[in-house]
């Protein structure tokens, strides 16, 4: 029996704690013709993600499960804007979709049947972006003693994204810190889709989270080229400072204007 109590205590003392992950990353990231020294670092614990960027412009996106709010945060003009609750139900298109469905049902019917016509002009040329699908290589790599395989993230015929997915368990999440990450994710995936925004940062530490693997290697592209490539330098179970999520004095709060149904 005493045997038993000291190797599982042994055992739990080897086992990671799935909690308070933090992974750092160095790399290169290039703007134009202008290749920067980059590095990231991304965090997951309960309720909150970090990810911190710095290599052309110094970002940060913090997510707090709690409030319900994504702050994508400008450290170079000290700006930030606030997605919330109320921004990521108007950026859903099949609510918008509705909302536009009501207002020509109440319509008379000549006047519906312009409308709809007119309608119907206007969003050809407003359809939404392809899905952003993965696609699983056969190209298994090494990357900092992690065994990885490399993952496409494809918009229709373009490759937006790649990474290397490790299954190891060194950056297994618990249920709650999944939970928290999907959240932010679904955050993440309408202010790309609304705004179309190119910025390395709203694309990076993406990946198919349906299937096991960790990324030790995250790259992101434009028009065929790499515009960020990192990779993983340490990982780690200490807690998040607090300081992390709290913005210095002097900082402006830019709002993000919020679609309508008309």
């Amino acid at each position: 029996m005493r045997q038993s109590l000291i190797t599982l205590v042994l055992f739990a003392a080897a086992t990671p704690l799935a909690a308070q992950l933090t992974t750092t990353y160095a790399g290169t990231q290039r703007d134009g013709d202008k290749a920067y020294p980059a590095t990231a670092i991304f965090a997951i614990e309960k309720g909150r993600v970090a990810m911190i960027m710095k290599g052309s412009h110094s970002s940060r996106m913090l997510f707090d499960e709690k409030a319900q709010v994504l702050r994508m945060v400008s450290d170079d003009d000290k700006t930030y804007v606030d997605l919330d609750k109320g921004w990521q139900a108007s950026a859903d298109p099949s609510g918008m979709m509705a909302t536009m469905q009501k207002q020509l049902d109440a319509m008379p019917a000549a006047q519906r049947a312009q409308a709809e016509q007119m309608l119907k002009g206007a969003m050809g040329s407003m359809q939404p972006p392809p899905p952003l699908e993965y696609v699983w290589t056969k190209d298994k790599q090494k990357v900092a003693g992690y065994e990885c395989t490399m993952v496409e993230g494809m918009r229709g015929p373009d490759k937006r994204t790649e990474y290397c997915g490790t299954p190891s368990d060194d950056f297994k999440m618990s249920d709650d810190e999944r939970h928290t990450m999907l959240d932010m994710q679904s955050y993440l995936r309408n202010f790309v889709i609304m705004v179309k925004s190119p910025d390395d940062a709203t694309r990076a530490f993406q990946w198919d989270t349906k299937v096991d693997g960790y990324p030790v290697i995250t790259r992101c592209y434009d028009n065929g080229k790499v515009t960020l490539d990192l990779t993983l330098q340490s990982v780690s179970r200490k807690p998040l400072s607090d300081d992390v999520f709290a913005l210095p004095s002097g900082f402006k709060k830019m709002e993000m204007p919020k679609m309508s149904g008309r």
